[in-house]
């Protein structure tokens, strides 16, 4: 089992144990929902009240060795966005998990959509639908800083059936009416990139 893989069945396993509702989104949500891709971080929304209740599950997870490596606000709405961890007895190498709590604004709905896949051999677990993880890579997609984003969004539109085109649309509008899009006409940046790879 590689380091990636631990972080993922290790934070899964910690995730069940608090009894929150989550999703697999990021990189390895992407691979599961279209074709594989390399990536080294575990990226999971999770489902929360507000930011105490994201608190104490970060305590939780400290309790039980996870270190914190950075955390991120989202500045428009003043909420904890992300926190990223590293797990127990992590080595340099091994695997980040960001775990998503307010960055998007729609994460407790996209973990409410997501439906379970199995993204490894025998490791089956709920990721976000390809309509959430459209509008989560307008949101998040930088062209200089983050190239794999552009691709990442070209697969799932390879993918995406009209119900996922329309869920994308209604999940970008949602973010936006929820203030955090960061500044961003998300409606506009997504009919762009749905008419750049031909889901118009």
């Amino acid at each position: 089992m590689n380091q990636l893989e631990l972080a993922i069945t290790r934070i899964i396993a910690d995730l069940n144990a608090s009894r929150r509702q989550w999703a697999l989104i990021g990189g390895l949500a992407v691979s599961a929902r279209t074709e594989p891709r390399t990536t080294r971080d575990v990226d999971v929304a999770v489902a929360v009240a507000d930011d105490a209740e994201a608190e104490s599950l970060i305590s939780e997870l400290m309790r039980a060795g996870y270190s914190v490596h950075a955390a991120v606000e989202q500045l428009e709405t003043g909420r904890l966005a992300t926190m990223r961890l590293l797990p127990p007895g992590a080595a340099r190498t091994m695997a980040i998990v960001d775990l998503l709590f307010a960055s998007s604004g729609i994460e407790v709905d996209l973990v409410g959509r997501a439906t379970v896949l199995e993204i490894l051999p025998g490791l089956a677990l709920p990721v976000a639908t390809i309509g959430d993880l459209i509008a989560l890579k307008v949101l998040s997609r930088d062209d200089d800083r983050r190239p794999q984003d552009a691709a990442d969004l070209r697969a799932l539109i390879r993918e995406a059936t009209e119900q996922d085109v329309a869920l994308a649309r209604a999940s970008a509008a949602a973010i936006g009416q929820r203030g955090f899009n960061r500044g961003r006409d998300l409606d506009a940046m997504l009919e762009e990139v749905l008419h750049r790879f031909a889901r118009a």
